[in-house]
């Protein structure tokens, strides 16, 4: 289990300390769906199983839609 910082859209972007193995994990003790979302670890996209670090900054942001026009 890795002590990150956490920040995510549904809970307004502010920084929250989390413990956990993987973003998915984190996601689960956040009830939040991981559909049409963009996870970063640092500044790098990341899956929803990569392992986490210790001070990893973890964040959850709605993926951006195209517009059709």
């Amino acid at each position: 289990m890795a002590e990150v910082t956490v920040i995510s859209h549904h809970n307004g972007s502010m920084p929250n300390k989390m413990t956990g193995a993987t973003p998915a994990e984190l996601a689960q003790e956040m009830g939040l769906s991981l559909e049409g979302v963009v996870i970063t670890v640092g500044e790098v996209e990341a899956v929803a199983s990569k392992s986490l670090a210790d001070g990893d900054f973890v964040a959850f942001q709605k993926a951006k839609v195209a517009s059709g026009s």
